[in-house]
């Protein structure tokens, strides 16, 4: 089997929402703006409220309380609550589901601190941190890193059965084990849903090369640098224990990566302790 076989036979890939399609769509040819995603999100009353109760939540720590979309826009910025109506659609991708193989909760929290880290990560990188919508994106891709693997356990039950018993019982990573099962892997699959979103191709590229950021394009700095953020988030959350990703096994966070994002290590231990606590705040909002 290859991902053009899988993606033919798949018939129930996860979605996102309609808004949630619209904001990526408008965002990517560069039509949407502060009022036009206002409007957007206040079509669902659902969603609007959502963003709202989040805007309010601790982990902004608003001395006021936020009580139209309008306003939260403009004290928390277009692309914080842009971000946040992308993460309320992707959250619902996570909802257990009766029969499933996987455990979506874990697997939330444990894509919940990735996005964190990742966030974190890029906040004290001088490379992403001088654009202040790279963080935003950094937590978006974080938060979408494994979604190819809820795709496996829906559409492959036997096999992602397989998978998660090797990896599990043995020394090789999950996305190892997937290529050799399957002949692709769970960053391909996210790669996939991320386009069939409509997520920006940067996005997508990021979801691919989470495991292998070595791959990134030289000649692309910010590009790799967010390839290399979630990266790391991805292996401090395994070590922080934030949620309990499919596969335990841990890859240290080295020198060489954080000097890649020009962040000394000197600076991991509060970088560590300042995702922990952003994990903590963050758990009530985000509880399933």
């Amino acid at each position: 089997m290859n991902l053009n076989d899988f993606l033919r036979k798949v018939k129930d890939l996860p979605t996102i929402s309609a808004v949630a399609n619209e904001i990526n769509t408008r965002d990517r040819n560069d039509s949407l703006t502060a009022n036009s995603l206002g409007k957007i999100i206040t079509r669902d009353p659902a969603l609007t409220a959502t963003v709202l109760k989040l805007a309010n939540s601790p982990f902004y720590g608003m001395a006021r309380e936020i009580t139209s979309l309008e306003r939260a826009v403009t004290i928390l910025g277009f692309n914080t609550i842009k971000n946040l109506a992308l993460t309320i659609s992707v959250f619902h991708v996570f909802k257990k589901q009766d029969g499933q193989l996987l455990n979506l909760e874990d697997l939330w929290y444990h894509s919940l601190g990735v996005a964190l880290a990742a966030k974190q990560f890029a906040l004290q990188s001088p490379i992403l941190a001088a654009d202040k919508a790279m963080p935003e994106q950094a937590f978006i891709c974080g938060l979408m890193h494994d979604i190819g693997k809820i795709a496996f356990a829906k559409n492959l039950p036997n096999e992602m059965a397989e998978i998660l018993q090797q990896t599990r019982s043995g020394t090789i990573a999950q996305h190892e084990i997937e290529k050799n099962i399957l002949g692709f892997n769970h960053q391909r699959a996210g790669q996939a849903m991320a386009a069939s979103w409509n997520f920006p191709e940067d996005y997508q590229t990021v979801i691919r090369l989470h495991h292998t950021p070595s791959a990134a394009v030289i000649g692309e700095p910010k590009l790799a640098a967010l390839v290399m953020a979630v990266y790391l988030g991805n292996n401090l959350a395994k070590t922080l224990h934030l949620g309990e990703s499919t596969d335990p096994h841990l890859t240290a966070v080295t020198p060489e990566n954080l000097n890649s994002l020009k962040i000394d290590e000197q600076s991991l231990a509060e970088i560590s302790q300042q995702i922990s606590s952003d994990y903590e705040h963050s758990l009530e909002a985000w509880s399933l």
